[in-house]
């Protein structure tokens, strides 16, 4: 079987061979492909990278790629999926705690409220991006208001399992019926819960429960959830003291550019271990019945 046909999954090393995820890395990370060459995303495997293009796949596999479609970003700092998503619908909203300011300042950063295409350097279309302060726990939306919503590496962020229960709903009820939603977020593969300080990992059992897998009076899960990870992916483990360290100094260089000019320590960045836990991304894909 294909590595990468279901939506419902966890990250492998062996996804960055698809073609179809491939193509959707490289287009979407045009100017990484370009500096990079005809081989990109193979040797810079990264779960971000995957995050986005497990994104861009589930919308489109749900029909939200069209140009009446109107899709929203939770929690969705200055990530690549919102301005290349504006070439193919009607108009992408982006919500982050913009102004909060403090640890997470460099990956939502205020900038975007007033020049967001500092943050992105392929083509897309300007006049279909409109970024807003929202609270993912309180969005300012009427009910059945977007085609589609995504939220990639937030969830885990929020606080506990009831905030995440509560962002959840809020994008159930701003999501139109038959709308898709596309969550990626940390799965633990080692570890005690309910992580390490500040960041949820969710194992299988609270995939499933806390989102929406198991809710099938509210959701549709687009397949079921896989949550297998090869011995090449485990292998490829590293330090989360190391991986921190890098993005310190992306940072200081290049401050909120998180998915471009990467040059981190070492490839493939898929696993991180930090003491007794450790983590991948794991991406869920729904749509609200």
């Amino acid at each position: 079987m294909n590595p990468v046909t279901a939506h419902n999954k966890v990250c492998n090393l062996e996804d960055f061979s698809d073609p179809e995820l491939r193509r959707i890395i490289r287009d979407v990370l045009a100017v990484e492909a370009a500096r990079r060459g005809d081989s990109f995303p193979a040797g810079c495997e990264y779960r971000k990278h995957w995050e986005v293009a497990m994104a861009v796949r589930a919308l489109a596999a749900g029909g939200a790629l069209r140009q009446d479609a109107e899709l929203l970003g939770v929690g969705a700092g200055n990530e690549p999926t919102l301005f290349y998503l504006t070439r193919f619908v009607r108009r992408v909203f982006a919500t982050d705690l913009y102004l909060a300011g403090g640890e997470w300042e460099e990956s939502a950063s205020a900038p975007m409220l007033t020049d967001p295409g500092r943050f992105y350097s392929a083509p897309w279309h300007e006049r279909r991006l409109v970024v807003q302060h929202m609270d993912a726990l309180d969005l300012h939306y009427e009910d059945a208001s977007f085609d589609g919503a995504f939220s990639s590496s937030s969830l885990e962020h929020f606080g506990g399992l009831a905030e995440v229960r509560q962002a959840l709903a809020e994008m159930h009820r701003v999501l139109k019926p038959g709308g898709i939603l596309s969550l990626s977020t940390e799965y633990r593969l080692a570890g005690p819960p309910p992580g390490i300080p500040g960041v949820l990992l969710f194992d299988r059992r609270e995939i499933i429960e806390e989102l929406g897998l198991a809710d099938s009076e509210r959701w549709i899960a687009l397949d079921e959830l896989s949550t297998d990870v090869s011995t090449a992916t485990r292998a490829t483990t590293l330090p989360y003291p190391e991986t921190g360290a890098d993005v310190r100094d992306h940072v200081a260089r290049h401050g909120g550019l998180y998915f471009e000019r990467l040059e981190w320590s070492r490839y493939p960045h898929l696993v991180l271990r930090d003491g007794l836990s450790a983590w991948t991304s794991v991406h869920v894909a729904l749509r609200k019945r």
